[in-house]
């Protein structure tokens, strides 16, 4: 039996969940005819790397304490992590999922000394570990042309060297490492495979799928986005695209249903939990207009095509597979309208180009994970 342990995000959002399970379709293939057991962790809560019988356990009792249980609880965790005997030490294989590795303060993270210098740092010699669909997450109007932080920098460098393979998902990235003198392969998010072997049936009568975030992403980042205008060009654009499409609300997390919900009561909302209920339900829909990345990337893998509209770098994973993107503070209603309507007209051969990039995606990382694993 393979045991392959995870670097994940468990129970946030879906689009995490596309990312992962791109990636455990991909090991399944590579290692096709033998049982595997997958070993997630979540890197928002680093001491589930860890059995629960595990002495590290304990540092959570210092939480309780009136003074100093922050750094209490630090110490503790740190001794009892000398003790080794992670999840991961009995893995042949860790892979971290789909992270913004390069991204502001990246080396302050709370997962970075409890999982990457505590466990990665030790294992790595004796366990292969991949950084699959590694990508950034910088404000739109400030990209960086380097690593500015000495401590990013060295974290970064320290996690490229832990890892036998790193694939990263869009070109900042690449230019990024590029400047410390690493060059990395350059392939799609693994989101893009989370419905390979599906094809969306597109008809005129299909839905536009609208995913609505307020103020157009996670992050307004300080470039005096304001929340309203996207709400009142949205509004805008539904009232347009409706005389002509059915519309309905995709939301990949609660906010984003209640949102939606008092958006407009009238018209559907999605809220599928899982991705084979995704997959489901944006089957029969002919376009979409999106927030999130992950919904763009899920979408185009199945075939269809969509505008990604966010505040961040994030977007760069979704231009590098050919599909519209912008800033949200760039857009305008009749800007979007126009997109939309030009999309429609040619979303059979962008179906096809999709799944073809969805196919060469797919061999690309399975190339590359058999060259490091040196497996014929």
């Amino acid at each position: 039996m393979k045991r392959i342990g995870l670097i994940t995000t468990l129970n946030t959002n879906i689009g995490d969940d596309f990312i992962r399970e791109g990636i455990c379709l991909l090991l399944r293939e590579l290692f096709k005819g033998e049982e595997i057991e997958f070993i997630p962790v979540n890197k928002h809560r680093p001491l589930t790397a860890y059995p629960k019988w595990h002495p590290i356990q304990l540092s959570r009792a210092a939480h309780f304490l009136p003074r100093g249980r922050t750094r209490l609880s630090r110490f503790m965790e740190t001794a009892a992590a000398k003790l080794k005997l992670s999840r991961f030490d009995n893995c042949d294989l860790i892979v971290q999922c789909g992270a913004p590795v390069f991204s502001p303060s990246c080396s302050h993270t709370g997962w970075v000394k409890p999982i990457w210098e505590e466990i990665i740092g030790r294992l790595h010699e004796r366990i292969p570990v991949f950084n699959l669909a590694a990508g950034s997450c910088y404000p739109w109007e400030r990209q960086p042309a380097k690593i500015d932080s000495p401590e990013d920098e060295k974290y970064i460098r320290a996690i490229l060297g832990y890892c036998r393979l790193t694939t990263i998902r869009d070109q900042l990235s690449q230019k990024l490492c590029n400047t410390l003198g690493v060059e990395l392969p350059l392939i799609p998010c693994s989101a893009l495979l989370v419905g390979r072997g599906r094809k969306a049936r597109i008809t005129p009568s299909g839905y536009i799928l609208i995913n609505y975030m307020s103020g157009g992403g996670h992050y307004a980042w300080g470039q005096g986005i304001k929340d309203r205008e996207w709400e009142i060009t949205v509004k805008a654009l539904i009232a347009r695209l409706s005389k002509k499409h059915k519309i309905a609300f995709l939301c990949h997390d609660e906010k984003e249903f209640f949102l939606a919900k008092n958006f407009d009561p009238e018209l559907p909302v999605f809220f599928p939990k899982s991705p084979q209920e995704y997959l489901d339900c944006i089957s029969e829909s002919k376009f979409a207009i999106c927030n999130r990345m992950h919904a763009s990337i899920a979408m185009a893998g199945i075939g269809i095509s969509s505008i990604a509209i966010c505040t961040d770098t994030r977007m760069l994973m979704v231009s590098q597979i050919g599909l519209t993107t912008h800033f949200v503070k760039d857009v305008n209603v009749e800007m979007i309208e126009y997109e939309t309507e030009k999309g429609l007209q040619s979303v059979r051969s962008e179906q096809d180009r999709l799944l073809a990039v969805q196919s060469e995606a797919w061999i690309d990382y399975q190339a590359a994970m058999k060259e490091t694993l040196h497996l014929a």
